[in-house]
């Protein structure tokens, strides 16, 4: 054990020991104290009277547990997803691990190790999703202090459950399909497969069902006490006794759910063990070797053929985010899980019912509520705040070819503006869909699209003043980097002041609430504009070590 705890605390210094080397880590303290709790509030005024109407609309079927099993299960599909992309990252393309095998420690050893900095990011997901909801239900159906108790519970145990399913699974096919020969394309295929895997789930269970037998069973089981609750969390378990445990926190069947849920999180976390020790190490060495890949004539030409500067840097930018898992999972498919998710949410479950929601909303909340869905995607741009730092030891690179300055600034910063843009495209025909007003999705799209330039110089700023250019795998450029978090949140902030006073006051004219917003995020990107044309030389990224 004592072996295991060394090599945990290690490898957690090794992913985060860049924070301990600057002097305002006080700062990120600091901002985590202000800003993190302002965003709780938010999300608690924003989704409380969502939870509350839906409560009370399940309170008089007796069937109010449905919400804590809906919550729990979309839990465990984000976690799920992520759980993908962060195994696969930590446990097989990590260029560390070859520097631990030789260490005299049992794979599981190593292996609970690897799995410390994953689970790190689970917590955050749930912190961020089941704290909000855990306080706003209790609030609401006035829950017993033992309701706060399991539901702490829950958010110790509960996230590790998934994260454990996920591994076991991904050590079993790692250790018996041969991807060696394919390493490269076999990251990107797997980690894009987990977004695929949980939108299957959703699709397969619904394509089986038509609507007479769907009514069928809805009847059938809300006539049966916590029926519905049994009908949802039927695909898992743990979500079920999750539920269960919080609805019945007062009483004998609360303690029995807890205790079936602690059973499983046991009988998982054997299996994780006993998985890492038999597969763990073999499928790690399985991805030791590569395949060498040879030219044909016609692709080397195709290759050497002349090209603009800024074209060939813009096609170099994006080759990279593709090509590299890391950063296509972090930069491409992240994004897309949120707006994908809810595209399968609206066509398979909610089909016509959820249709006609653009024309019944007022136009004014509808906008903001709009607006406000892009601060919360924009503002966050992976692909801006590693612009400089994907690079790495290779940037000397371009202080030495004969490209013209502006021409390696813009490229980067045009790739980062449109990369965000797919998701953003994707919530659109969402919005076409549900019938939102062309004058408002017209406003919507123009005011985003200027937001998303001014989010995305503010996060290339952030990779200007802090880049992590000494970095020995990909996903180190996503791991302890606080600063853009932070900031994201920031900007979520000021916007989210704005639109709470255009929301409360009493102007209707949601033309009028378009020019405010648009003056504000114009005079934004024309100050940030401007100092980036000021601040940002080509001294600037030569002194970047310094």
């Amino acid at each position: 054990m004592r072996n295991t705890w060394e090599v945990t605390k290690i490898m957690l210094k090794m992913q985060y020991s860049s924070g301990g080397k600057h002097s305002n880590t006080w700062i990120y303290a600091l901002l985590a104290v202000i800003l993190i709790p302002f965003f709780l509030i938010i999300m608690m005024q924003v989704f409380g009277a969502i939870i509350e109407n839906v409560y009370h609309m399940l309170t008089e079927v007796n069937q109010e547990s449905m919400l804590l099993g809906f919550v729990l299960l979309f839990i465990t599909a984000i976690l799920l997803f992520f759980s993908f992309i962060t195994i696969l990252s930590a446990f097989y393309f990590s260029d560390d691990i070859t520097a631990y095998i030789p260490l005299p420690l049992h794979p599981y050893q190593l292996l609970i190790g690897k799995a410390a900095n994953p689970l790190i990011y689970n917590y955050l997901i749930s912190a961020v999703i089941f704290i909000p909801f855990l306080f706003i239900y209790g609030s609401i159906s006035s829950a017993p202090i033992l309701f706060y108790v399991y539901g702490f519970i829950l958010f110790i145990f509960f996230p590790i459950i998934p994260f454990t399913i996920v591994a076991i699974i991904l050590m079993f096919l790692m250790r018996y399909v041969n991807i060696a020969k394919n390493k490269d394309r076999s990251k990107i295929f797997m980690g894009a497969g987990s977004l695929i895997f949980v939108i299957l789930v959703n699709v397969l269970v619904r394509l089986n069902l038509d609507d007479a037998a769907l009514m069928s069973a809805f009847t059938a089981y809300i006539q049966e006490q916590e029926g519905l609750l049994k009908m949802i969390t039927t695909i898992f378990p743990p979500a079920y006794f999750g539920a269960l445990s919080l609805h019945f926190a007062n009483s004998w069947q609360g303690l029995l759910a807890i205790v079936a849920l602690l059973a499983i999180f046991i009988i998982t976390a054997l299996l994780f063990i006993w998985a890492g020790q038999r597969f763990y190490l073999k499928g790690v060495r399985g991805m030791s070797s590569g395949s060498k890949g040879n030219l044909s004539e016609k692709a080397s030409h195709k290759l050497t053929k002349q090209r603009s500067i800024l074209k060939t840097y813009i096609r170099k930018e994006i080759k990279i985010i593709i090509r590299t898992p890391a950063f296509l999972m972090q930069c491409v498919v992240q994004p897309l899980f949120f707006p994908v998710f809810i595209t399968v949410i609206l066509f398979l479950d909610l089909g016509e019912g959820l249709s006609s929601l653009g024309s019944v909303t007022p136009e004014k909340n509808l906008f903001l509520i709009l607006f406000m869905l892009s601060i919360v995607m924009l503002s966050i741009n992976a692909t801006a705040f590693t612009a400089i730092s994907r690079e790495g030891p290779s940037r000397k690179l371009n202080l030495f070819l004969p490209i013209p300055f502006h021409h390696l600034i813009f490229a980067k910063l045009l790739v980062a503006y449109l990369i965000p843009l797919i998701p953003f495209i994707l919530i659109t025909f969402i919005g076409i869909y549900v019938n939102i007003p062309i004058h408002i999705l017209i406003g919507w799209i123009g005011i985003s699209l200027l937001y998303n330039c001014l989010a995305v110089i503010i996060n290339f700023l952030i990779d200007v003043y802090s880049p992590k250019l000494h970095w020995t795998d990909e996903q180190e450029l996503f791991k302890g980097r606080f600063t853009p978090l932070f900031i994201s949140l920031g900007q979520t902030a000021f916007f989210g002041i704005i639109t709470l006073i255009l929301w409360n006051t009493n102007m209707e004219n949601v033309y009028l609430i378009m020019l405010i917003l648009l003056i504000a995020v114009a005079g934004l990107t024309d100050i940030a504009k401007t100092y980036l044309k000021k601040k940002i030389t080509l001294e600037t990224l030569q002194n970047l070590d310094n």
